[in-house]
């Protein structure tokens, strides 16, 4: 018998997902010092009012299934929560495929054209394949489309069979997964509504482990010496998310001294590519020496971004690019004391390269910041990503410089011990990390120069999150992914942060099927793609997943023989 679902989703796929992922790309919903809030609200709801035309267009041509949208907000400590999505069926075993259509900041838009989809052949895992790019593709607004669909194609094939009656099916859209994901407080404030299976479909197949989540501030108070000589009056990158690597960073150089400035703006490129770093092989972000402001004492460094952005891959930036924070920041310490003086903003530059250097492992301080285990292995431990300086940061008078670092912390670097049976966190949300003691050691054992004080506060979002791959969420998704590829899924520790966090019915799989968040794929960077092919099976695992849980459920509930068997994905499809 024909699957009418299948085919439904196949021709998706290769006719309409370009056009429609066109559209939400268009849309901008990102956080960030351009957009307000009630922008980015307005924003998100053009795309539920789009989903619901489909939604009604679908249903049109259903004959007893059809697919019923649902909405929940919550007020939270003085911040609205919201998520919506669709659902079919009316079972008691509820299975969920969550996705999120907010996304980072576009970043820097003269490389590239963000809301305008294009379609591109990359080199990918050894062969040329075909990307949609433009800022959401694969983060997360093409895969919420994949997950959208994939739903429909199953309400389509199952339409009519009582099947269907003994499950509920849905697809949830998060809409600030990037800043303060609402999915958390959507399961906490519903717990009817809790799935007994549940993918987040936001990163890469199939998630056993994802780090802890730290987010340090170090500060410096600001001092009463007038500045001589030649400083640095200001280091900063653009306003944005400390868990996105920024697109630039700059520093204004000053001088009470005309020729003296003159003298080190003319040395300063030379000085920067011949700047030993810690590592010879350490990759520098590119300089832009703006000399037009010398006439009025003002000299402009810059550099900027290459490679990754996710911040919770420092090292994939590192690899095959450039943290132009981390490169400037090590540069200009190297140079206080000659010609630079000293002030609060060389001083945190040198905290900076004297914590970490270049390195994202921690590897300057081992005894302190260094952490590995049997989860989270040698070269995917503890990492650090000093991702945003800000110089005079607002509503704090008496700080002369900020710096934000993104820290996603292994099992040595929590407090509680996993016992390496039990799922979930290791503890509980709110459970403190090491660093506040870590941190405090770390900065008791820095030569700070006299006069200059330094301080930190940490907050601990989340343990890590621990999944055995025995277990019954990670078999049933496993076997979906088995199907199609002939192998078991994947079992990958992550630093990413998603909204399986804490949930052990839930977990994050797919859409990509590399661990290489940088080129060609750049998550959360600039020239964001994703691997149309990768989309295409990823539909349909998640096909899979779904039939697999209809007839799953079915067969628990009831001995009448079914009126048809689904058609499966099989490994020879594209």
């Amino acid at each position: 018998m024909s699957n009418d679902g299948l085919e439904q989703l196949q021709r998706y796929i290769d006719e309409r997902l370009f056009d429609d992922l066109s559209k939400f790309v268009a849309v901008q919903t990102y956080r960030g010092a351009d957009l307000s809030e009630a922008q980015v609200v307005a924003n998100i709801q053009q795309l539920q009012q789009e989903l619901q035309l489909q939604t009604e267009q679908f249903n049109a041509t259903q004959q007893v299934h059809k697919l019923v949208p649902f909405e929940w907000k919550k007020t939270i400590n003085g911040r609205e929560y919201w998520l919506f999505g669709v659902r079919v069926g009316s079972g008691p075993r509820r299975v969920a495929l969550s996705s999120h259509l907010d996304t980072v900041p576009a970043g820097n838009q003269d490389s590239w054209a963000p809301f305008t989809l294009v379609k591109e052949q990359r080199l990918y895992l050894g062969s040329e394949q075909e990307f949609y790019v433009g800022r959401g593709s694969i983060d997360d607004k093409g895969p919420a489309l994949v997950a959208f669909n994939v739903l429909k194609a199953v309400a389509r094939q199952f339409d009519g069979d009582p099947r269907l009656d003994r499950v509920t099916l849905e697809v949830l859209f998060d809409t600030s997964e990037e800043t303060d994901m609402a999915m958390p407080y959507y399961l906490e404030d519903k717990p009817e509504e809790n799935p007994n299976l549940g993918v987040i479909f936001d990163g890469i197949w199939c998630v056993r482990a994802e780090k802890g989540m730290e987010r340090p501030v170090f500060t410096i108070k600001r001092g009463t010496a007038a500045p001589t000589g030649v400083w640095i009056e200001s280091l900063n990158t653009p306003q944005g998310p400390v868990n996105q690597i920024a697109d630039s960073a700059t520093a204004v150089i000053r001088s009470d001294s005309p020729r003296a400035l003159q003298n080190f703006a003319q040395q300063v490129a030379s000085l920067y590519q011949g700047h030993g770093f810690d590592d010879p092989a350490y990759r520098r972000a590119q300089l832009t020496v703006d000399t037009s402001g010398l006439a009025n004492n003002r000299l402009v460094l810059t550099t900027k971004v290459s490679g990754a952005q996710h911040a919770s891959t420092p090292d994939e930036n590192r690899e095959g690019g450039a943290n132009p924070l981390v490169s400037l920041a090590n540069f200009l310490s190297s140079q206080v004391g000659n010609p630079l003086a000293r002030n609060e903003i060389s001083e945190m530059a040198r905290f900076i390269t004297w914590s970490w250097g270049t390195q994202v492992f921690g590897e300057h301080h081992p005894d302190l910041l260094l952490s590995n285990d049997a989860v989270f292995t040698a070269g995917n431990g503890t990492t650090y990503a000093v991702t945003r300086f800000y110089t005079d940061p607002a509503g704090a008078p008496d700080i002369a410089a900020r710096v934000e670092v993104d820290v996603r912390y292994a099992l040595g670097h929590n407090s509680v011990a996993w016992d390496g049976k039990t799922e979930g966190l290791v503890g509980v949300k709110g459970t403190p990390s090491r660093f506040p003691g870590i941190f405090t050691r770390l900065l008791g054992q820095f030569p700070a120069e006299a006069g200059y004080t330094l301080a930190f506060q940490t907050t601990t979002l989340f343990p890590p999150d621990v999944r055995l791959t025995t277990g019954d969420t990670f078999q049933r998704v496993s076997s979906a992914y088995e199907q199609l590829l002939g192998e078991q899924c994947p079992t990958l520790a992550v630093g990413g942060a998603t909204n399986a966090k804490g949930n052990t019915h839930l977990i994050a799989a797919g859409a990509l099927f590399t661990k290489k968040l940088g080129p060609p794929i750049n998550f959360h960077g600039i020239n964001e793609g994703a691997p149309v092919g990768d989309l295409r099976k990823s539909a349909n695992i998640l096909y899979n997943l779904l039939t697999d849980e209809v007839e799953g459920a079915a067969k628990a509930s009831s001995t009448v023989p079914p009126l048809f068997t689904p058609m499966r994905v099989t490994p020879d499809f594209h």
